[in-house]
This record gives structure tokens, sequence and C-alpha cells, in this order.
């Protein structure tokens, strides 16, 4: 007859599991941590085995573990927003600094050169070194009290500039000066910028602006000859600068090509100046003839002699020219005068400059009396 299921414990632990004789004689033993059902000895064939309850192993999950955890989650999810991607300033996730930063980059700092490795730090100090690049007008001051140099910075980038000495001290004299290395030193020419036709000059005593235009890496202004007092300079530099520098021929001798100038030529009033003449507004007989006076161009600064002539009867208008300061003359130009009509000649003027070389005008009146003319003559430099 059949076997009787098999009731176990309430508790079934390890501790006193049932120990069983498989069909084969081998010992089968039955506990909570065995796989069942359990095939059993003899006829006793397959049985139903069932517990009231079982331990959870440590550790094991419960249901008020369960429920901090649920507090945990819905206090993250809180925090997050209701869906990823771009969001507009006010749904946008902030992030706090930490509290010992004053800003994104600690121990950042502006640098006073032109590049990087003079000092500057991080993002402000690569700014601070664009900013200063590309400005317009970079300006750095400094003042002494002995024989030392007052301002000095690179010139980088820089086309010129001035030196404004606001304090110029007592006997004191500052040399200007422009190197590519910043060791070995050259004179700068500067020129005073208060005066129209100030020549360059290398040094000062006074106060003033001195302007200067170089392509030297490096520019300054140094004292050196100190007696006492304050020497005070603001320097300003340019990204463009007009020439500042020239060749004065205010005095001296100075050759341009192949002109020489010496000492000071002063011009009055216009140049190329022109001087006329009226030689003659009295009629004329008829076949009656008017020579004017003969004018030399003493100064040569005239290059062409002229006439002019009106009558109200035929005649003609000559220009004489004579060597020999007005001993003899001879026509180089000539031109017929219709009645009632004007004309006009020109001749360019040639000859030795001086009183010997002078030229005339002179009229001759046809056949009929005149009872208008005008006759009229002049130098002119064109």
């Amino acid at each position: 007859m059949p076997n009787p299921p098999v009731t176990f414990p309430a508790m079934f632990t390890p501790a006193n599991a049932v120990a069983f004789a498989n069909a084969d004689g081998t010992a089968q033993t039955v506990s909570a941590e065995a796989p069942l059902p359990v095939a059993l000895a003899g006829s006793v064939g397959t049985q139903a085995v069932s517990a009231a309850s079982l331990p959870l192993p440590a550790g094991a999950a419960t249901a008020a573990n369960q429920t901090s955890g649920n507090t945990s989650l819905a206090a993250i999810s809180g925090q997050l927003p209701a869906s990823l991607g771009p969001k507009a300033s006010a749904a946008s996730l902030s992030v706090g600094l930490a509290s010992d930063l004053a800003n994104i980059e600690p121990g950042a700092a502006a640098i006073t050169g032109t590049a990087m490795p003079a000092g500057g730090t991080g993002i402000t100090g690569w700014l601070s070194a664009i900013y200063r690049s590309c400005s317009e007008g970079a300006t750095l001051a400094g003042s002494v009290t002995s024989a030392a140099v007052v301002v000095s910075t690179s010139n980088n980038l820089y086309m010129g500039g001035s030196f404004q000495v606001t304090s110029a001290g007592t006997t004191c004299t500052i040399t200007y000066e422009q190197s590519n290395d910043g060791t070995n030193w050259a004179t700068l020419p500067v020129v005073s910028a208060a005066a129209a036709n100030a020549a360059p000059v290398t040094t000062s005593t006074a106060a003033g602006i001195y302007t200067y235009v170089s392509s030297a890496a490096f520019v300054r202004a140094r004292v050196s000859t100190y007696t006492s007092g304050t020497v005070a300079v603001v320097l300003s530099q340019k990204q463009q600068v007009a020439p500042s520098s020239g060749v004065s021929l205010a005095a001296g001798a100075s050759g341009i090509g192949s002109v020489s100038v010496t000492g000071t030529t002063t011009i009055t009033g216009s140049v190329n100046l022109g001087n006329g003449f009226t030689d003659s507004t009295a009629a004329l007989a008829a076949s009656a003839t008017f020579t004017g006076t003969g004018r030399a161009n003493s100064a040569g600064q005239f290059a062409f002699f002229n006439a002019t002539a009106f009558a109200d009867q035929a005649g003609t208008l000559f220009i004489d020219q004579s060597l020999d300061t007005g001993t003899s003359y001879q026509a180089i130009a000539s031109q017929a005068v219709a009645a009632g009509s004007g004309a006009n000649i020109s001749v360019r003027t040639c000859g030795a400059v001086g009183t010997a070389t002078m030229y005339r005008v002179r009229y001759v009146n046809g056949a009929g009396a005149q009872t208008t003319f005008r006759l009229s003559s002049s130098f002119s430099a064109s």
C-alpha cells in the first residue's frame, strides 16, 4: 500500500535535516537547502514536501529597508529634470562652486607683458595678454630720483608713440634708447611735439612730449645725467603712427640731390608772381611807331615776357630783345593786329640772367590814324 505523506517540522534547518535511503542504497538528506521533491527509498516513491515558513539569509531585504530606499530614491528624483537634453536657464541645473574657491580659476593673475610667459595664469592671463596686444595705446609711467631707467617696455606690436616728461628734475638729462635683445641699447631719435619744425634729438632736459617711430623690440627712457629732483615720464605706445622724424633745413647746409641749400632762405609773399606794365594808351598817327621801355629779368625769376595790344586801326605788335643792356634790339616775335581787335604774343626769356638781357614791346601802326590804342606787357613765371 502506498506510504503516507511525510510532514517536516515547522522550522526546517540544516540542523534538523532528515536523512533517507535512496533506492540504490545511497544516503539522501532532505533539508531547506536540498532540491525538492525528493525520491525516497523502497516503494515510497516521490513525495511532496511542504514547510510553513523558511528563514531569510543574512542581509536580505526587508519591508523596513525598502521604505527607507524608496524615500532616498524619491529625493534624488526630485532633483532631476523631467527629461534629458538642453534646457532654458530657468530649467537648467546649476553647479555650485566649492566654498573655498573665489572663482573658476583660483590663483589667476593678469599679466603686464604681451605674451603668457610674462606672468599670466589661467584664462585671466591669456585674456589680459590678448587685450593688451589688441589695445590701441598701452601706457606706462615711472619716476626716479637717480641716474636710472625711468620707463622701459616691449615695443612688439607697436610702431611708435611718445614720451611725456611730466617732471624733468633739476639739471637732469633723459636719454631715449631702443633695443632688440633688451641688453644692448642704441639711441632712439625723438621729436618735440610742441615745435612745428623741430629736428630729431636723442636726449631732453625739459618737460614736454617727445614722439618717436621705432621697429625695435624694446624702447626706454633713461636718466643719463642726474643732479637733483624727481624725473617722471609717461610712455604711450601706438600701433599706427605718422612719421615724426626727418631732415631739417632750418640752419646749416644740406644737400638734396644736386640742389645745395646754404644758410636760411626767406620767401616773402606769393611764389611765382608776375610783373606787369601799361606801356601806352595814346593813339598813334598813321604809320607811327611806339617803342616801349626796355626791361631786364635781372633776378631770373621770370620765364616769359608777354605783350598785348588793341587798336581801332590795323597794325603790327612786336617783342624786341637786347643782349647788350639796351644798346641794340632785335625783333624776336611779331603778330598782326586787325582793326578793332586785339592780339597777344609771348616769348620765353633767354640769355644771361642780369641787366644785360632786356625785353621791350613795340607797335607799328598802319595807314590810318588811331582813335583808340591800348598796349601793355609783363614778365611771368609761367
